[in-house]
């Protein structure tokens, strides 16, 4: 009987690969004792290194901010009565490191993806201050309640915000193309360019796809051409000859895009042959653009199955997020305000023309709403959109998005570029009709094409802010915008949502795709 595809070139797989990639990936000779080679220090020993730096001078100074703030420098009542504060400062920060080091938010794996890092910072400190206050309780010590309302804040911002700037620099060096690792994604020929597409489009992910490996029948061609990005992925062998493949594209990483291609032995087999080279395997689910809690896989009858839970619009978490809206928008109208007298004034100056321009856009349910933004564009905008969208060569797009607008006032172009002109939304907010984070709100028929489309976005709130305005903005091609819209409705949470209204002030700063 002939193997199944890929059953060959597993066989004799982990050898070849620890030859072939031994001094590309920097392996050393193994100790009898030891399970997995060593590596040259990579990008990840960069991070860690200066995370694990940054966080011990910030509890360092939390600490010490909490003796110092509370009881004053010199000050002997920190060291009197049944408990000394420096030697409980020593302890604390002691323990809060190790709590961070236990929870993972030094885990390579995570550092610089999603909001994991973020989440376990926070629940390693809420579990250290929660267990003092219960260690307190049961030995009847009471801790001072200043020093811990000092160090406690001080302690988490700093960490929070110390991780987010590494993260950002990390965001910048994979920008410039550094600091990324290659990826040889396997599966049949769709498959794997649809994944190879989506990470080479966001190289803040720190991927980049530098082979594919095919089924032998789709294997022919040499590579394949996404044309709107004009990306070559080079066809670097079949599926018989995984371990030449890895080898050919200098991988660290195999993906694959389509299990199907693989037969279960052959995948087992991978994942064996692996074990050990420096080289790591992911496995893209069948169901895409599903993650986190809506996926967990349970063993039954002896096979690992993946449970797909349906998507929460409902609860506890809704509730929060309708008060967060209300309080960010009540909060943003009042900073704001001088800002938006100044900008009215020079829209009313320009052209003597309506300050706000107003369109009727559809919110939750397909519900009709009247959206506000500052006018941008000359007095009757909106009737020249057909003429102006056929004339860029767009009429046929799903989206319309021009940096050369002619509709364009010159403050316009500023208020633009700077998102200024979005802000009158937050009257929008504060009356329900749309949240801070959500999909952005579309005319009437707009995206009606895309099959489920509509359909999906009714289930939220349109938002001011988003997920594709922070991967890329008005650079984003429709289908990518589609994708992401898509993406947030089916898994939405609290930590998405507080994640992305941080990454917006990033992206308003940099001013990418903000036309």
């Amino acid at each position: 009987m002939a193997p199944s595809p890929g059953t060959a070139a597993t066989t004799n797989l982990g050898g070849s690969v620890r030859s072939a990639l031994g001094d590309e990936l920097g392996l050393t000779a193994v100790d009898e004792y030891t399970s997995s080679p060593t590596r040259r220090a990579s990008w990840t020993d960069t991070y860690w290194r200066r995370a694990l730096t940054t966080d011990i001078g910030i509890v360092a100074a939390a600490v010490s901010a909490g003796v110092a703030l509370r009881f004053g420098a010199g000050d002997t009542a920190a060291g009197s009565g049944p408990i000394d504060y420096a030697v409980l400062s020593l302890l604390l920060g002691g323990g809060w490191l190790a709590l961070l080091g236990i929870y993972g938010a030094y885990d390579r794996k995570e550092f610089g993806l999603g909001t994991s890092e973020f989440r376990r910072m926070i629940r390693a400190t809420m579990t250290l201050f929660g267990g003092l206050a219960i260690a307190s309780y049961l030995t009847q010590l009471t801790l001072d309640r200043g020093y811990l309302a000092i160090t406690l804040p001080i302690g988490l911002v700093g960490l929070i915000a110390a991780r987010s700037y590494w993260r950002h620099w990390l965001q910048q060096e994979r920008r410039a193309g550094r600091l990324m690792a290659n990826v040889l994604v396997l599966g049949t020929r769709a498959a794997a360019e649809t994944l190879a597409l989506q990470l080479n489009r966001n190289p803040s992910t720190g991927y980049q796809v530098t082979g594919l490996c095919l089924p032998q029948a789709e294997a022919a061609l040499t590579n394949t051409l996404d044309a709107a990005n004009q990306t070559a992925f080079p066809v670097v062998g079949d599926l018989d000859e995984i371990a030449a493949a890895i080898d050919r594209s200098n991988a660290v990483m195999v993906a694959v895009a389509s299990p199907d291609a693989l037969s279960p032995l052959a995948l087992r087999r991978l994942s064996w042959d692996l074990e050990g080279t420096g080289v790591r395997l992911v496995i893209a689910p069948a169901i895409a653009d599903l993650s986190g809690p809506r996926m967990q896989v349970r063993p039954v009858a002896g096979h690992p199955l993946m449970h797909v839970e349906e998507p929460r619009y409902r609860g506890p978490g809704l509730v929060v997020k309708i008060a967060t809206d209300f309080a960010l928008g009540a909060i943003g109208v009042l900073m704001l305000s001088p800002l938006f007298l100044v900008v009215g004034a020079l829209i009313k100056l320009h052209d003597r023309g309506p300050v706000f321009f107003r369109q009727t856009r559809i919110g939750k349910g397909g519900k009709p709403f009247r959206m506000w933004k500052f006018r941008s564009m000359v007095h009757g905008a909106d009737k020249m959109f057909s003429a102006v969208k056929t004339d860029a060569g767009q009429g046929g797009q799903t989206f319309y998005k021009s940096s050369k607008d002619p509709r364009i006032t010159p403050i316009g172009r500023i208020i633009r570029a700077t998102s200024i002109d979005e802000l009158p939304q937050l009257f929008n907010v504060l009356s329900g009709q749309m949240s801070i984070v959500g999909p952005r709100p579309l005319v009437h028929g707009e995206g009606a094409e895309v099959e489920g489309f509509l359909e999906r976005r009714r289930l939220v709130k349109p938002g001011l802010t988003g997920l594709w305005q922070v991967s890329g903005r008005s650079d984003l091609s429709p289908e990518e915008r589609i994708r992401l819209d898509l993406y947030y409705i089916e898994n939405w949470s609290l930590a998405n949502d507080l994640s992305i209204i941080a990454r917006t002030f990033t992206t308003v700063l940099a001013r990418d795709g903000a036309y």
